[in-house]
């Protein structure tokens, strides 16, 4: 393995010595490792252009394995120190709280009580920490928007609410009852936090987009905040829920859109190799105690 991680190195770094900077064994220590993968295999994995060590063709093939190999052995590694985690019976939880208001109340007092664990540890991240966390076994299950674009994880819906248009006071669309999709096709739109939650934004974009109607997002805004301030502006509309758009104080005006088909979703996840009856235990507490929320919704 430390041979693997010193050809990864020196493929990635370009040379012996910024490899061995890297991972703080020096140069020489650095070319031992390549050269005892090298002897194993019979080839040379690199050759010099320049000042650089490029891959040669078998250098390559090795690379393709290597990488497989390293991403395996972490993962492996993660899955132990999360079941030894799990075993102390303090399952770490992750949430954001861009979540509808009544699911974080929800969120923030599952109760441990009926999973047979003692403590639940619950830490207020953004969403894109949380799948980290649960990717490296840091955190047992993360709540969030959903979808998460991360196929190592398996994630379970708790809750979905309509979104909406929000409108600056006087445009022309904030005197109708309910938002015809086709109204928005000549409209700048702002995209709310397309960095953060990247699946949600491209939901949308598909969403319109099987409708034969192409969406313009001129403006970016980081935060739910920052796009009602843009709407404020005559900027743009912006899509987000009810919920989201009365959250702040901002003079805006909110519409349902007439199909009501576009939605935000709001659910749990873990990861799928971490099938341990402590985190399943959790994951179905949580499906029972946003039942009510979820019979309200519909």
């Amino acid at each position: 393995m430390d041979g693997q991680i010193a050809v990864l190195a020196v493929a990635e770094k370009g040379s012996f010595e910024a490899a061995g900077k890297y991972l703080g064994i020096g140069r020489s220590a650095t070319r031992k490792r390549v050269q005892s993968i090298e002897s194993e295999t019979g080839t040379s994995l690199f050759r010099a252009v320049g000042k650089v060590m490029v891959p040669t063709e078998a250098g390559n093939l090795y690379l393709l394995s290597a990488r497989e190999s390293v991403r395996q052995a972490w993962l492996g590694l993660d899955r132990v120190q999360a079941f030894l985690k799990a075993q102390t019976n303090d399952l770490r939880i992750g949430y954001s709280t861009y979540l509808n208001t009544r699911l974080l109340d929800i969120v923030r007092h599952i109760p441990p009580t009926g999973i047979g664990s003692p403590s639940v540890t619950r830490e207020s991240l953004m969403t894109y920490q949380i799948v980290t966390g649960i990717l490296q076994g840091d955190l047992h299950a993360g709540f969030g928007i959903l979808p998460i674009m991360e196929p190592d994880l398996s994630t379970r819906l708790l809750f979905e609410e309509p979104l909406m248009a929000c409108l600056p006071v006087g445009h022309r669309l904030a005197a109708k009852s309910a938002i015809r999709p086709e109204e928005l096709a000549d409209e700048p739109m702002i995209s709310v936090m397309r960095k953060v939650l990247p699946g949600r934004h491209e939901d949308i974009v598909a969403h319109f987009e099987s409708l034969g109607i192409s969406l313009g997002f001129p403006a970016e805004a980081s935060s739910l905040k920052e796009a009602l301030w843009l709407v404020t502006q005559h900027v743009g509309v912006a899509l987000m829920t009810r919920f989201s758009a009365m959250s702040h104080r901002y003079d805006v005006v909110v519409r349902p859109l007439s199909d009501r088909l576009l939605t935000v979703k709001s659910g749990i996840f873990t990861r799928r190799d971490h099938d341990q009856k402590v985190i399943n235990d959790f994951v179905n507490l949580a499906w029972a105690e946003t039942a009510a929320l979820r019979a309200s919704s519909g």
